[in-house]
């Protein structure tokens, strides 16, 4: 895949860095005229399949497109801010700086290429930061969003789920550890995803405020919207039990917001890339 690596400073002056696809001369006259593509938890641009193949498919639309890193790439970087260096990464972040993060790619997509209606496209916590961004941070430049395996991260639906005794394990592991003052340890957790991180941060992400909910916030969005889910990670993973009945809920209500099971799909859609670009494109498609 051809491209180019790209960098771009946030508002907060925290240095990121991409791989820029650009299919010149741009056609520019569909819904979109660019996209940024955005990785999930511990993810990053260069090491992502689902990624990859997304670029390569937006890119046949003839529009710029941006796979992306965020502050929260790797469980832990190495990046500047204000030109002194900065470690990041999902072990530390804090997923509301994603506010920062996201309107800095849409915004390089302007000023580099000239694009007006940049599509963001983001996979699981990718998925959530694109929603929670354009909530509170709403960027004239993006068009339309692309939700992909957003998980809730909501307290009481795990409390409740058939993983509840795993989840409390690690939550409760957090809550003392965060009293002892430990709070910037980095400690394996294993719900509701294998990793590490800091125990403030995994309170911040799971505890009981909901602070990263997207169904608190998603409906203050007013921008086309896609939501999609892998049949598997619905059907399987304790994660997102009752996640497709509340979707379905929230997507009655939101005459933006069109919501897609893919089938045979896990949550990082390995056997099912075609399903998801046929749901991507038909909602595409729709939009034009």
């Amino acid at each position: 895949m051809k491209g180019e690596l790209i960098w771009t400073s946030t508002a907060d002056r925290v240095r990121l860095h991409g791989f820029l696809i650009d299919p010149l001369p741009a056609r520019n006259a569909g819904p979109i005229d660019g996209a940024v593509i955005l990785h999930g938890l511990g993810g990053n641009f260069y090491s992502s399949g689902l990624l990859s193949f997304l670029g390569r498919q937006f890119s046949t639309l003839e529009i710029p497109v941006i796979m992306g890193n965020t502050r929260g790439h790797d469980f832990l970087n190495m990046t500047t801010r204000a030109g002194r260096s900065q470690i990041n990464g999902s072990a530390m972040e804090d997923v509301a700086e994603c506010r920062f993060d996201i309107p800095a790619w849409a915004e390089y997509l302007r000023l580099n290429r000239g694009c007006q209606r940049v599509a963001i496209v983001g996979h699981s916590l990718g998925a959530i930061k694109a929603i929670y961004s354009e909530a509170y941070e709403p960027n004239s430049t993006v068009a339309a969003i692309a939700s992909l395996s957003a998980t809730r991260l909501n307290h009481e639906q795990f409390v409740n789920c058939s993983a509840r005794q795993a989840f409390l394990n690690s939550y409760q592991h957090a809550v003392r550890l965060v009293a002892e003052g430990q709070t910037k340890e980095l400690v394996y957790f294993d719900f509701p995803f294998p990793t590490w991180m800091q125990p403030q941060s995994y309170l911040d992400k799971y505890g009981p405020e909901n602070h990263f909910d997207w169904v608190k916030i998603i409906e203050m969005i007013q921008k086309p919207m896609l939501m999609t889910f892998g049949q598997m990670e619905l059907d399987e993973h304790p994660a997102f039990e009752g996640v497709e009945e509340v979707t379905n809920t929230v997507a009655s209500r939101m005459r933006n917001l069109t919501s897609v099971k893919i089938k045979r799909a896990d949550h990082f859609y390995v056997a099912a890339f075609d399903g998801l670009w046929q749901a991507i494109d038909s909602w595409l498609e729709s939009l034009a």
